[in-house]
């Protein structure tokens, strides 16, 4: 058999392996919750999960309020839930009690939870008696005796361990109270957990804040904020960023809790005032007070005086320490008070799921929603969704699953039925259809329902209007009044014999009787359930049909059910079968001013009535359950008495306990300072109303001179004649004639390398007499300590007696790692560990390396250096070595590696050098480039090398010989001829061979000449006419634009070539226009005045070659003269494009073809400038 889904509890998970036998079910708890059963369930044989269920809890105890029966050294009880499982009291870590009578320890939830488990961590050693015979009490009463026992543990439980006290069954209740019983001894406690599942864990508060600061009640988060403080704005902004906002709506429970956390808080606080979520309403005149979620503040828990609200100003409230935590109104704008946030939480967990049952849905947020399924053929029993509520729990109780079988439906004669999903389970469907000639008369589709039937139901019928012959059944008759529509058929069966189907069928339209013919069948029942805790008696000896069983219980039970069922003819036995339930007496009545002890009501079980305090019980007190389901006797009653109060105590007072004087009241006498009482130190309120005993007196008392133990000196401090009496020696048995005072005490000292053996200290009792008994003094040696390698020890006092130390010292390059002193303790061992000597090692350097750097560190002992190196392409920057020094810290500080960069490349005559990306550092390019007409002679393009320089040799731009005078005259790579037309109509007259080309060009470059000379008249009138002195040489180039630019008068030299001849690529064809080398050099412009309209070029060049001649500003002799020509402007770059290279120059000029009557070109040919119109 397999195993169903395991269940799975509240706040946990599980992993299932398999649903097979031997399969395995792993439990998780969800953060902050601790998990108790077993964690794992293995699916057995039978089918079922064999184990504990496990429980997951988060401990509600923390940081409640506390209470003990009394307290010594340092042992107080908040120690016990403060969230620390040390097993060291050191005074301050764990409770302890005085040595006392059953000593208890109890906590207040300040609500009741219900409580499962009680995790407790005992004290380790030393001088504490171990845990034994520990009870634990659950319930709502602050008297230990009146709650429920949860658990006892009548054993020993040893030292320094943690063990879980499970309750016998869940207890709720709000006070949880643990007691050693029937002993004498102390109680201490390290921690005290206490897990419920009723609550949720402080990991489901917020993320944005610390654990520790964060804390829960009544399923509400808080975050008390002691260390960062601000003005109420301040407080309750930092509140909302974490989904909350200042406490508020704040109940009386809830205002104890805050108020018991911030006691114990105060010591830690900057100041005692703290922020909650209250305000005044702004009106001057209101006294309204609202929270800050909008409601009014109903009951507020103002101090004393308080509110005053000071010249009107003071709208916020605190919870004020110098008045009990009370409130009190303040300024808003106070900028140093701390707050406290108040939040729901985030989640609500993993929700608990029953077994057989799965969960759709992963988001478990507040408003979220989970659904429910059930296997295949399953009715979900219960709500099939639960959403996650604001409080941080799921609404509803989980579902659970019920297989339901419907069972084969019905067959349909003549006709036909289809089980549509192949399966007779629940939600499973069957469709009827008939056969020719029959009529479907009843619903086509039949569902498996809830309830384990077909429905809709009648099962439909095809219909015809003749029914067939119909026969006796077996063992019975039948009479038949026709078969035609109408007619019946009624059956009977022979004395014995139950029949199974319809007593009287019906013809019905269809052809069909109204059922099947039924059958008469012999009934057996078999044998009844078994009665646990009785017996059943066959009357008649059988259990067939007919038959009849009885019930009867053993003595101290009760039957539930009915004493008797019958076979009935269905073969089942009648009713449900019955219950022997243990006979219980119910709830006893409890008299006024009384209550009840005792918490089985069962049969033979006692219970103890008793009387509140100033009452007596009349009637008997202990009444039994009797098997007649009644308590014995009659219920008792409680009377009142009241003793009233006694004379006041001359040098005393008395003290009435619990602050009452009626019966069974107890008053005490006390006497003041160096008084005794002389008589009875407590008296009780008797029943006649008479306080018991008779009135006390105070009389001085005094302690006698203590005894000297032997090697000791005392020292006895408090008495009323000296400050300080000390007693270095006496001899035995005599004694000094001084009296002390009560509170004196009297201090053992021994002498050098003696332990006091018993208590060091006494104190001079009420009862005249020191506390404890006289300590005696003991020689304690702990012998030589332990050597430590490589190191030494030194005996500081050379000796090795009790309360002697020795120091540990390590070897050069050693340090030492553990206690460099240790002491001679009184149990005659050194204190601790010896120390150890751990060779000096640097820090390794790798994990802090920069980018680039690497370093070989060695072996990081004193002495060695570590040698740092960059990678390639980088260079060093600090030192190359640091060395390991004494005390394991490097030498100097860790160099860094920086990028390898390399200087400016040369520049190169007649050429320009192109930076690539604008970058010199390691692994840059530069691009070499020449102008026209030269050749690049060396490498096309250098990197930076890691060493810093450039790769290779610079190149240089050489003469191209082969280049011709007005072989390659053009601009960006086009012949200068007119645009549209050419020599011979493809335009390469200019470079034919002869001399007609040349003279046809002479020709029409004289007449060029001359329309440039007439214009050049014209334009000069015309600036005379308008009193301008400059001219513009639109003429020249042949074109007309919308804007011109004037320049000085130049004379006219050929347009040169930018390209290079062999790519036919530009230089500058990566600059752009409107970058800062659009003006390349003077007497260029650029102009773009219109997008719709050509550019329009200007040239003003040197007039004095017949062809364009590069230079870098040096002199050139043409035709023979000496005349300067500076064209560094045109055929190099300026020095910026040097520097600059990324930037791209501008697009060459485009030349606008001119009309064939204008000359498209300007040619120099020794000396004189002609215009040519392409012939």
């Amino acid at each position: 058999l397999s195993c169903p889904l395991p269940a799975v509890p509240l706040n946990a998970g599980v992993s299932v392996s398999g649903t097979e036998p031997g399969a395995l079910a792993t439990y998780t708890c969800d953060p902050g919750y601790t998990l108790f059963g077993s964690d794992s369930l293995t699916c057995g044989g039978n089918g079922k999960w064999a184990g504990t269920p496990a429980v997951c809890a988060t401990n509600v105890a923390y940081k409640k309020p506390v209470n003990q029966s009394s307290t010594s050294r340092g042992g107080k009880g908040e120690n016990a839930n403060d969230g620390l499982t040390t097993t060291i009291h050191d005074n301050k870590h764990c409770t302890e009690t005085l040595v006392e009578a059953s000593p208890w320890w109890a906590v207040d939830l300040l609500r009741p939870y219900q409580v499962a488990v009680v995790r407790i961590t005992t004290r380790g050693c030393c001088d504490q008696e171990p845990l034994q015979n520990i009870e634990v009490r659950v319930g709502d009463s602050t008297n230990i005796q009146r709650n429920p026992l949860c658990t006892w543990f009548p054993g020993t439980i040893e030292e320094g361990v943690t063990k879980d006290l499970t309750c016998a069954r869940p207890l709720s209740g709000r006070h949880v109270f643990i007691q050693m019983v029937g002993t004498e001894g102390s109680l201490s406690l390290c921690e005290v957990q206490v897990f419920s599942t009723q609550e949720f864990s402080r990991e489901r508060c917020t993320d944005k804040s610390q654990l520790s600061s964060l804390t829960i009640f009544n399923q509400t988060c808080y975050e008390l904020q002691t260390t960062e403080g601000g003005d109420f704005e301040r407080g309750r902004a930092y509140c909302q960023e974490r989904g909350g906002d200042l406490a508020h709506t704040t109940s009386l429970a809830t205002h104890r809790f805050l108020t018991s956390e911030l006691d114990r808080r105060k010591e830690d606080m900057k100041t005692n005032l703290v922020w909650i979520g209250a305000q005044k309403e702004p009106q001057f005149v209101s006294r309204t007070w609202r929270w800050v979620d909008g409601t009014v503040v109903e009951d507020p828990l103002w101090g004393r005086e308080q509110p005053n609200n000071y010249n009107g100003q003071q709208n916020c409230a605190v919870l004020d320490g110098g008045r009990g935590w009370r409130w009190n109104d303040v300024g808003c704008d106070l900028n140093y008070l701390l707050w406290i946030c108040q939040f729901s939480p985030r989640s609500c967990g993993s929700p608990d799921r029953k077994e057989n049952t799965t969960i759709m849905g992963t988001e478990r947020g507040m408003g979220s929603e989970v659904i429910y399924k059930c296997p295949e053929g399953h009715l979900v029993l219960g709500l099939p969704s639960r959403s996650c509520l604001s409080s941080g729990v799921w609404s509803g109780e989980a579902p659970t699953c019920k297989y339901v079988d419907c069972g084969q439906p019905a067959e349909l004669e003549h006709g036909n039925r289809v089980l549509t999903d192949s399966r007779t389970t629940h939600g499973a469907r069957v469709v009827y259809e008939c056969e020719g000639n029959y009529t479907l008369q009843g619903e086509h589709t039949l569902t498996c329902s809830d309830d384990g039937n077909w429905t809709p139901s009648p099962v439909p019928q095809c219909l015809f209007s003749w029914c067939p012959e119909i026969e006796s059944p077996s063992n019975g008759e039948v009479e038949i009044s026709g078969r035609r529509s109408g007619d019946t058929a009624t059956f009977t069966c022979l004395p014995g014999h139950y029949l199974q189907g319809a007593k009287t069928l019906t013809c019905a339209l269809g052809g069909q009787w109204s059922a099947e013919a039924p059958n008469c069948v012999f009934v057996e029942c078999g044998q009844p359930e078994t009665l646990r805790h009785g017996e059943i008696t066959l009357v008649n000896g059988t259990t067939h049909l007919g038959s009849v069983a009885k019930y009867e219980c053993d003595p101290d039970f009760q039957l539930v059910g009915n004493t008797q069922r019958s076979c009935l003819d269905d073969g089942h036995w009648s009713d449900p079968s019955p219950q022997c339930a243990l006979i219980e007496c119910g709830e006893p009545s409890v008299p006024e001013g009384g209550y009840v002890t005792g918490y089985s009501f069962e049969v033979h079980s006692e219970v103890m009535y008793h009387c509140e305090p100033g009452h007596y019980l009349v009637g008997e007190q202990v009444r039994l359950c009797t098997r007649d389901a009644r308590w014995s006797g009659h219920s008792p009653n409680c009377v009142y008495v009241d003793c009233n109060r006694v004379p006041v105590l001359s040098r005393g007072k008395v003290i009435y306990h619990n602050e009452s004087t009626h019966l069974g009241s107890v008053l005490e006498y006390t006497c003041s300072s160096n008084f005794r009482l002389d008589g009875e130190k407590l008296r009780e309120c008797k029943r006649d109303g008479k306080w018991s005993g008779e009135a006390a007196r105070c009389v001085e008392v005094r302690c006698e001179e203590p005894e000297k133990p032997d090697l000791s000196k005392i020292s006895i401090t408090g008495n009323d004649r000296r400050v300080t009496t000390t007693i270095a020696n006496r001899r035995e048995h005599v004694a000094l004639d001084n009296t002390y005072r009560v509170g004196s005490h009297v201090t053992y000292k021994c002498d050098r390398g003696y332990v006091v053996e018993g208590l060091a200290s006494r104190v001079c009792l009420i009862n005249g007499t020191w506390s404890g008994l006289s300590p005696k003094c003991s020689y304690v040696d702990c012998g030589l300590p332990e050597a430590i390698n490589p190191g030494t020890f030194r005996l500081l006092s050379n000796t090795t007696h009790y309360g002697s130390q020795v120091s540990y010292e390590c070897g050069e390059n050693w340090k030492i790692e553990g206690r460099i002193r240790r002491y001679c303790q009184s149990n005659g061992t050194w204190v601790g560990e010896p120390p150890k000597c751990t060779e000096v090692l640097c820090p390794e350097l790798t994990s802090d390396l920069t980018e680039w750097l690497e370093v070989d560190e060695g072996d990081r002992r004193v002495g060695t250096e570590a040698v740092y190196r960059c990678e390639v392409g980088r260079e060093l920057v600090g030192k190359t070595e640091r060395e390991c020094r004494t005390h394991g810290i490097w030498s100097g500080f860790q160099p860094r590696c920086e990028i390898v960069s390399c200087s400016l490349p040369d520049e190169i005559p007649n050429g320009r050098v192109v930076r690539l990306n604008e970058s010199l550092e390691y692994s840059a390019v530069v691009e070499y480039h020449c102008l026209p007409k030269f050749v690049l002679r060396g490498p096309f393009h250098r990197s930076c090398q890691a060493n810093g320089t450039w790769s290779g040799i610079t190149p240089h731009c050489q003469v191209d010989e082969g280049a011709g005078i007005l072989t390659d005259n053009t601009v960006d790579g086009t012949v200068n001829s007119a645009r549209g037309g050419g020599g011979g109509g493809d335009g390469t007259a200019a470079t034919e061979p002869g001399y007609t080309g040349l003279w046809a060009g002479l020709g029409v470059g004289l007449v060029g000449a001359a329309l440039v000379a007439l214009v050049c008249v014209l334009l000069r009138a015309r600036q005379r006419q308008g009193g301008k002195e400059t001219e513009t040489n639109s003429s020249v180039a042949g074109g007309v634009g919308d804007k011109s630019v004037s320049h000085p008068a130049s004379e006219i030299i050929s347009y040169s070539n930018l390209s290079d001849p062999t790519t036919g690529n530009n230089i500058y064809e990566n600059i752009v226009e409107d970058d800062e080398y659009a003006d390349m050099s003077t007497g260029h412009t650029y102009s773009n005045p219109d997008d719709n309209h050509h550019d329009n070029y200007y040239n003003n060049y040197n007039n004095h070659a017949s062809q364009p001649t590069y230079t870098n500003g040096e002199v050139l002799t043409i035709g023979g003269g000496e005349e300067p020509m500076v064209t560094a402007g045109v055929n190099k770059p300026p020095a910026h494009i040097m520097r600059r290279p990324r930037l791209p120059p501008p697009q060459p000029p485009v030349v606008p073809s001119l009309p064939a009557t204008s000359p498209s070109s300007v040619v120099t040919i020794n000396g004189v400038t002609l215009a040519s119109n392409g012939t």
